[in-house]
């Protein structure tokens, strides 16, 4: 059966790797179920033909999956499926203050950047913010961790008063559980605003993804007393997107 123009264009749509978008596609189907452990899926000759693509081109494809241990491949048998994809880790969007705070306490932290003195808050937030800015703030660049695999990388600044106080509390670990439990300080409004973005050089390295993927960005501040007390900026793999809403919940989130 011939390659379907379909197939042929979106495969041209991509300045990624052909075999790269090949081995994203079978590992959908794995994750999705639609090729089920045990099962053998089409050989080598039938995918080449339904995505009109060399040999060597497939057999880099099959790879991928094979050094994920995702399928097995057997001389003379064929390939097959060896597992049920990634596992999604146990953690989602957190779509409230006290949820930040429980994901925040998961997290490890790892120093990267470090301002050497009190630096302003950035002209743009990329969100709604009518809270007044502190004069100035310090300014941390960091890796976060779930499980010893990269989980985020944020840029954070905290108001220089407050980092002050307790500076190796805020290098240590996430911000929001810092500043949940901070002395003396009431965060009276918090936002969120998630966006899909694609990764650029500094992040993909740190997350081990290719640059161009596609990660969430994830602008948060929180005011007390009207003003601006932290802001981040976070990207973080996409599979950790999950929000589960009950649409007849009338406190829920409006859409």
């Amino acid at each position: 059966m011939p390659a379907s123009l379909s197939s042929i264009e979106l495969l041209s749509r991509s300045r990624e790797p052909v075999y790269l978008q090949l081995a994203t596609i079978f590992r959908r189907r794995i994750e999705s179920g639609a090729w089920r452990p045990g099962e053998r899926i089409p050989s080598l000759e039938d995918l080449c033909r339904q995505y009109g693509v060399a040999r060597m081109t497939m057999h880099h494809a099959l790879s991928v999956l094979d050094d994920e241990g995702l399928v097995a491949r057997s001389r003379g048998r064929g390939t097959f499926v060896k597992g049920g994809g990634k596992r999604r880790r146990p953690v989602s969007l957190p779509v409230t203050w006290g949820q930040a705070v429980e994901v925040g306490e998961q997290l490890g932290t790892e120093a990267l950047v470090e301002s050497a003195g009190s630096v302003p808050l950035p002209d743009e937030l990329g969100m709604p913010c009518e809270a007044e800015r502190a004069p100035a703030y310090h300014f941390l660049r960091r890796l976060h961790r779930l499980d010893d695999r990269p989980f985020a990388i944020g840029e954070v600044y905290i108001e220089e008063g407050l980092f002050a106080r307790n500076p190796r509390a805020f290098r240590q670990g996430a911000s929001v559980p810092v500043l949940d439990r901070f002395p003396g300080l009431r965060v009276s409004s918090a936002r969120q605003r998630l966006s899909i973005i694609a990764a650029g050089a500094e992040s993909a390295a740190a997350l081990a993804l290719p640059v161009g993927a596609p990660v969430a960005e994830l602008r948060r501040h929180a005011c007390a007393d009207g003003v601006i007390v932290y802001y981040a900026r976070i990207e973080f793999p996409t599979e950790y997107v999950c929000l589960d809403f009950d649409l007849l919940d009338p406190g829920g989130p409006a859409g």
